[in-house]
């Protein structure tokens, strides 16, 4: 190579690492998760001040007015929090990566109206085979209607209401089973129960209505991601 070819090679070397300086930017650091952040700096919910629920929560700004995004602990759904909730951590927790419950509950003295809520997901076994799951929860609330069934873009929900009397006064139970439209057995069992806080208050009244939206809300937020705990695609089996 005579020495025109090489200098040449040398210029073109130079501007080409110059261009790959100049067109560089420092790297921008990752966005902190909730679970990273410092519980003063997050939202002063409970989901967010909760250990344990602080680690499946997504982002600190909200997925709809009211409510944030929490992702299940083995990556299987993700589902809304709504801001009033108190996650129940006792009453919490996963089995492997096929069975996941989350609890919450709510008071309002305000309001005089307290509720509990469970979610149970399976993958495989009853998810395969919702009348099971349905019968069971038939059997042991004594419900004897047919189920209502309502569609979303990710399942079908099963579900149906009845009023269960406790000493006297009256407590009302939503139950029902969401079933994933992928290919994957997933699907989530739902109990929600409310109530009075003093039921012997002028002020206790339920909105039947009110309630049946909301947990219905609830239920066609939850999204199955259609793989394992551990990323595994579980498409077929």
């Amino acid at each position: 190579m005579d020495k025109s070819k090489t200098l040449l090679a040398v210029v073109i070397a130079i501007m080409l690492g110059g261009c790959g300086q100049m067109g560089s930017s420092p790297e921008e650091e990752p966005e902190k998760t909730p679970a990273e952040m410092d519980p003063a700096d997050l939202p002063q919910i409970d989901a967010f001040q909760n250990e344990y629920s602080r680690e499946m929560m997504v982002s600190t700004e909200p997925v709809a007015d009211g409510y944030y995004l929490m992702r299940s602990k083995i990556g299987a759904f993700t589902i809304w929090f709504p801001e009033e909730a108190v996650f129940m951590d006792n009453a919490s927790g996963i089995d492997g990566d096929h069975y996941e419950k989350i609890s919450f509950a709510y008071e309002s003295e305000e309001e005089n109206r307290g509720y509990v809520v469970g979610f149970q997901y399976n993958y495989g076994g009853n998810a395969k085979k919702p009348e099971r799951l349905l019968d069971n929860l038939r059997g042991r609330w004594d419900y004897e209607e047919e189920w209502i069934e309502v569609e979303d873009e990710h399942g079908l929900t099963y579900y149906g209401s009845t009023i269960e009397d406790f000493k006297g006064y009256q407590n009302y139970v939503f139950m029902g089973y969401k079933v994933s439209f992928q290919e994957a057995p997933q699907a989530m069992e739902f109990l929600y129960v409310v109530s009075c806080l003093d039921k012997e208050a002028e002020s206790c009244e339920i909105d039947f209505s009110k309630e049946e939206a909301y947990i219905l809300q609830w239920v066609k937020s939850i999204q199955f991601s259609g793989t394992r705990g551990d990323g595994g695609e579980t498409d077929g089996e």
